[in-house]
């Protein structure tokens, strides 16, 4: 097992149990005692969890374990909707557009019915149903294997097919966001298939609601340099606003 997988299973089981002994953890990854405390020191080094006597703890749950979707989905709903409407704003009638798979990509996903004459990639089962139905934009579905829960695809297959696609934008969506750091997910799943998205297309708006600052997660995705514009709700502080724009990233509050 490679030393993140290991390392997403004891976050993981941090964040369901708040606390947990070491014996826990070792049951939870299936490793033995001495890698687990490998480990615990390493994310206790990171600031993602803190070591205590005989196991560890979780700091922050929203640090250390990947939301549920019905949680995504309630999360800043309103602000989500206000990221979608100026996401649209910077799409054309006869573009190729990926739509990474999100809750606030899906509203996206839901102002397309103004266009018809747009191609729509996605590995977004919700959002392809989305497309599908309601509107005429042709829809390709990038299939591989489905992420249980999260109704979307990953792997080496998702990825073959993407790589023979090309788009002009890619309106992606990153579990944290950092101006030093970069881009961030709590899981390994789609990074790949994020990587190759906005590898195939010619800008990349970042859609990141206030919840996606100020947070970290284990898995670096990427850093900021190639992103076109990051798109973020109003609620984003002045001293966050300052700290992106002195990192060179074109950031709009909406």
């Amino acid at each position: 097992m490679l030393r993140a997988q290991r390392q997403e299973r004891i976050l993981q089981a941090l964040a369901r149990k708040g606390i947990a002994t070491t014996e826990e953890l070792m049951l939870a990854a299936g490793i033995s005692s001495a890698t687990v405390r490998r480990d615990i020191n390493q994310l206790a080094s990171m600031g993602l969890i803190e070591k205590v006597r005989g196991g560890a703890r979780s700091l922050n749950p929203r640090t250390a374990s990947e939301p549920t979707l019905s949680e995504k989905a309630l999360r800043n709903a309103a602000e989500k909707k206000r990221i979608a409407r100026e996401a649209v704003e910077h799409v054309a009638e006869g573009e190729t557009i990926i739509l990474d798979s999100g809750t606030t990509t899906l509203e996206v996903a839901k102002l397309l019915v103004r266009f018809s004459q747009l191609t729509v990639i996605t590995n977004d089962l919700r959002i392809a149903l989305e497309v599908a139905q309601n509107t005429s934009n042709r829809l390709i579905f990038v299939g591989g294997t489905m992420r249980p829960g999260f109704c979307s695809s990953f792997g080496y297959l998702a990825e073959g097919m993407l790589e023979g696609l090309s788009a002009d934008k890619i309106f992606l969506s990153v579990d944290a966001i950092d101006p030093e750091a970069g881009m961030m997910s709590f899981v390994t799943d789609d990074i790949n298939l994020k990587r190759i998205g906005m590898r195939k297309a010619r800008e990349t708006y970042l859609l990141c609601d206030r919840s996606k600052f100020g947070v970290k997660a284990l898995f670096a995705l990427g850093m900021l340099e190639g992103i076109t514009m990051l798109i973020a709700d109003d609620g984003v502080g002045a001293a966050t606003r300052r700290a992106f724009a002195q990192a060179g990233v074109n950031l709009r509050c909406v």
